[in-house]
C-alpha cells in the first residue's frame, strides 16, 4: 500500500511540473476597444517598428515579437496586458511565450490590427 502511495505522489508531482505555468485569453477587437483609456491596462503591439509607424492603437507600446526575450520582464504581472499584431499570429506566439514564463493576465486580440480597422476603430498614424 505504501508503495502505491509513493508512486501516486511521484506521478502527481510530475504532472504538476509539466502543467502550464501561465495562461492567456483570446479576445476580439471589440473587447480590446472597451479597454482603451483604462490606466491599469497595458497594450502591446508586437509588430515591427515600421508596421507600428504605419498605424497603431492609441496608447499601445511597440515591442516586436522578434525581441521578446529582451522586453518581456518589463511587463507587469499584476495588470492586464493586451497583445496585438497584424492578423493575430504573432500576438498569439507572444501570448504563448508569456504563458510559459508564468504570466496569467494576458489577452491576445484575435484578428490583429486588420480586425481593428475592419471595425472602424481609430488608428494613430
Amino acid at each position: 500500500m505504501r508503495k502505491w502511495t509513493v508512486l501516486w505522489g511521484i506521478l502527481l508531482f510530475v504532472l504538476a511540473a509539466c502543467a502550464p505555468k501561465g495562461s492567456y485569453t483570446n479576445v476580439t477587437a471589440d473587447d480590446l476597444y472597451a479597454q482603451l483609456g483604462r490606466p491599469d491596462v497595458v497594450i502591446v503591439d508586437v509588430r515591427t517598428p515600421a508596421e507600428y509607424a504605419e498605424g497603431h492603437i492609441a496608447g499601445a507600446v511597440n515591442r516586436p515579437l522578434q525581441t521578446i526575450d529582451s522586453w518581456y520582464k518589463e511587463l507587469p504581472k499584476d495588470k492586464p496586458v493586451y497583445l496585438y499584431c497584424r492578423s493575430g499570429n504573432r500576438s498569439q506566439q507572444a501570448a504563448e511565450f508569456l504563458k510559459k514564463k508564468g504570466f496569467r493576465n494576458i489577452y491576445n486580440e484575435q484578428g490583429g490590427i486588420l480586425a481593428w480597422i475592419q471595425r472602424n476603430y481609430p488608428v494613430v498614424r
